[in-house]
């Protein structure tokens, strides 16, 4: 072989990835490369053995190779040399890691279920140590040998698996890798990874696109082959742990079992992160948990978001977080399943047109900051509230199912496509500015046409529900909310009822074409106080409504409903009323007051209100930011009720009270808040002693001039029960102390103009 043919061997081996270039690759031969330069103090095995065999050790002292007399430890690099095994028999922890990969060099690392931290880098080589940098050809047990067996990378941010000095080919790797050098910390590979599993704990793992070659290449992360021993089909477990990021420039073959079979699990753990920059990335997992965040940015081109192409892979569309960052747009899949936030930091958008989002789960969800358009919504959640921060546009389908859909005072618009339209099973909606039904359907009913207005001032769910033909048309309603009712209405309605009770929150209608249909408008008193469900009408704000009474319907809804043809809708406002006073949830403050005793403070309110309601005590001292529970109680109320709580801790500065009320459904009201003054400090020139006491004699000193006075007298405990309060002598008093009960104490007494506050313990 010539120079020139040796330069372009060489070439093809460096540039080229062990993947790529299987048959060119294995006939090369290498043995004129330059060998690498090992550094001082750096150890190699001159046989097989366990890594605490000192006799299998030699060490470089700067120009050659001598016995060692320590063990390898984390400042110092090793070399597992040709034909040798070493066998870890205790944890240990090196700096770099370089493995002889000659083909039938058998199995060069036998962890035996130890770990081996690694503080450099992780590298194969060609020839004797320190040999020429080399890709893995070895397919035996090479590394091993188990689950149990790990290799951890510690340590600063570096490259831990260099260009040219590794490959995928080590497929009988059977070993588990850990990445843990703590926050803030970048590790970085460059070439295929192949192990049992692989566990991101802390800092940041980066799987760096290979550039340079084109197509660009991925250092794919893959797990073991062996089917006779690990099974067929879908294997391998890739974790991303609480507090730690996995970021990959990648597209195709970021993570996969072989370049025919997936992945087993792809578990994104809780406040986990996974960057991902490339513009195409694809994953093949055959399970995806997906619970922390996944990040797109970078790039130079619109992404789409993460996929999946292999026959046994799953699809990841089951998420948590999403985050956009950077200029290019993102877009969506046709379905995506959120349970956290959707978010984006820079200039690009969510492509979701063309979506079904489906937001699920228990958290509080939040997406924007911006406008979304998404061809179908389905809120579907066991607890928390989505918030949209913008105007919300469904062409198609909204399904409400359960949970709820916080507005911001935005507008919601919904089947602009005319190919959908509104889908109800439960859940409702808030702070809806306005909500526009276009292309509304010719006729409504109680899944199509019911609509879930939260009363955030009053409570409860204001459902409005339209049942009847219509003539189409693009329906507006808007809700006006307003806390509280008018109790003394004073008009009647059309059928000469006097109304008596309104509520102040009211709906407007607007948008449908003019039609003589007759249509059922339906509103939920849900939450008020409703003795008899015939109670209830739809009248206007002042005055009666359009159409005509129907009858109240379903003690459990409290539908109050009208009869109206369609072009009288928009004419007037609309809302819940009585002929008979009702009450308004949640509770009524009628009084709260905190009075100070002793050393305790007494708290007592008064509410009216009607269900099961939980009352939360909060105290803040010195100011009113630093709120903390301190008590609470339950009580059923019917009416007026009655409440006390004793605060024991007080510590005599100032502080200030407030209570939370909530009841079943979750609504919740505040107290006001009230201030308690400390008692202004006294000067004491009364002494006792012992202080603490046990037995004997008491002696108790006052300023002389005093001593023949009486004493004004008064004794607490800690807790604020008073043991004695009168006029009394020096010498009564003495004896009074010595036969009260063990126990920690407040001793007042008060001469003419003089007072002393004393602290006494008698054990």
């Amino acid at each position: 072989m010539g120079n020139w043919d040796k330069k372009l061997a060489l070439l093809a081996f460096l540039n080229g990835r062990i993947y790529r270039i299987l048959s060119a690759i294995a006939g090369l031969c290498l043995l004129q490369l330059v060998a690498s330069a090992q550094e001082i103090n750096a150890y190699k095995t001159i046989s097989s053995g366990n890594f605490s065999n000192i006799l299998i050790w030699n060490v470089f002292d700067g120009s050659t190779w001598i016995p060692a007399t320590t063990l390898p430890d984390s400042s110092n690099d090793i070399y597992i040399d040709q034909n040798h095994t070493l066998t870890l028999n205790l944890n240990a922890a090196v700096k770099n890691v370089f493995i002889n990969s000659e083909t039938g060099a058998g199995q060069k690392l036998r962890l035996n279920s130890f770990n081996l931290d690694i503080y450099g880098s992780l590298q194969a080589f060609s020839g004797a140590a320190p040999g020429t940098p080399s890709g893995t050809w070895n397919s035996q047990n090479w590394i091993g040998n188990s689950f149990n067996s790990t290799i951890t990378f510690k340590g600063e941010s570096r490259i831990i698996i260099p260009l040219n000095a590794w490959s995928g080919f080590s497929t009988n790797s059977r070993y588990s890798v850990i990445f843990d050098p703590g926050p803030g910390v970048e590790l970085i590979i460059e070439e295929p990874f192949k192990a049992l599993s692989f566990t991101v704990k802390s800092g940041t793992l980066r799987q760096k696109l290979d550039r340079n070659v084109f197509p660009n290449f991925c250092p794919t992360l893959s797990f073991n082959t062996e089917t006779t021993v690990y099974g067929t089909g879908p294997f391998g477990v890739f974790t991303i742990e609480p507090g730690a990021t996995f970021i990959t420039d990648c597209n195709a073959n970021i993570i996969f079992r072989s370049n025919s079979s997936s992945a087993g699990l792809i578990d994104l753990q809780d406040d986990g992160i996974m960057v991902l920059e490339g513009t195409n990335p694809r994953i093949e997992a055959a399970n995806f948990q997906l619970n922390g965040k996944i990040i797109f940015r970078g790039g130079d081109s619109p992404k789409n978001f993460l996929n999946s192409s292999f026959a046994d892979a799953g699809i990841p569309n089951r998420i948590h977080d999403l985050e956009l960052q950077g200029v290019h747009n993102l877009n969506l899949p046709t379905e995506l399943f959120i349970s956290g936030n959707m978010v984006k930091t820079g200039t690009g958008n969510f492509l979701s047109n063309n979506s079904h989002i489906f937001a699920v789960g228990p958290s509080e969800q939040y997406i924007g900051p911006f406008p979304i358009t998404v061809s179908s919504l389905t809120i579907q959640k066991t607890g928390g509230r989505i918030r949209v921060s913008d105007d919300l546009t469904i062409t198609r389908t909204l399904f409400m199912n359960s949970g709820s859909l916080d507005l911001s005072g935005n507008i919601l618009s919904i089947n602009s496509s005319s190919q959908g339209g509104i889908n109800y099973s439960g859940g409702s909606w808030r702070n809806a500015a306005l909500f526009r039904y276009l292309n509304i359907p010719t006729s409504l009913n109680e899944v199509n046409g019911t609509f879930p207005f939260e009363d955030t001032k009053n409570g409860g769910v204001r459902k409005v529900q339209l049942l009847g033909n219509t003539a189409g048309g693009n329906l507006e309603i808007r809700f006006t909310e307003y806390k509280g009712a008018e109790y003394n209405s004073n008009f009647d309605d059309s059928d000469g009822t006097p109304i008596l009770y309104r509520l102040f929150s009211f709906f407007q209608f607007s948008g449908l074409n003019p039609s003589s249909n007759p249509m059922e408008l339906r509103i939920s008193a849900d939450q008020l106080i409703v003795d008899d469900v015939d109670d209830l009408r739809i009248v206007g704000t002042g005055y009666a409504a359009q159409g005509s009474h129907l009858d109240g319907l379903d003690p459990s809804l409290l539908w109050a409903r009208r009869l109206i043809q369609l072009e009288d809708l928009a004419i007037g406002n609309y809302t819940v009323g009585s002929f008979r006073t009702l009450s308004i949830l949640p509770v009524e403050w009628i009084n709260f007051e905190a009075i100070r005793r002793g050393s305790e403070v007494s708290l007592n309110w008064e509410v009216l209100g009607e269900q099961e309601y939980t009352f939360e005590i909060y105290r803040s001292d010195g100011n009113i930011s630093n709120w903390r529970l301190i008590g609470s109680a339950s009580k059923s109320l019917a009416g007026a009720s009655l409440f006390q709580f004793s605060d024991i801790n007080f510590y005599n500065h100032e502080s200030y009270y407030r209570i939370k009320s909530s009841n079943q459904e979750g609504q919740e009201s505040w107290s006001n808040t009230v201030r308690v003054i400390p008692l202004p400090k006294t000067h004491s020139s009364v002494k006792i002693y012992p202080n603490p006491y046990f037995s004997g004699p008491i002696h108790i000193e006052i300023p002389e001039k005093e001593r023949n006075t009486a004493l004004e007298v008064e004794l607490l405990t800690f807790t604020g029960d008073k043991i004695y309060e009168g006029r009394i002598g020096l010498t009564d008093l003495e004896k009074l102390l010595t036969q009260v009960n063990p126990g920690n104490y407040i001793l007042r007494v008060s001469q003419n103009n003089n007072s002393w506050v004393i602290r006494w313990i008698r054990k």
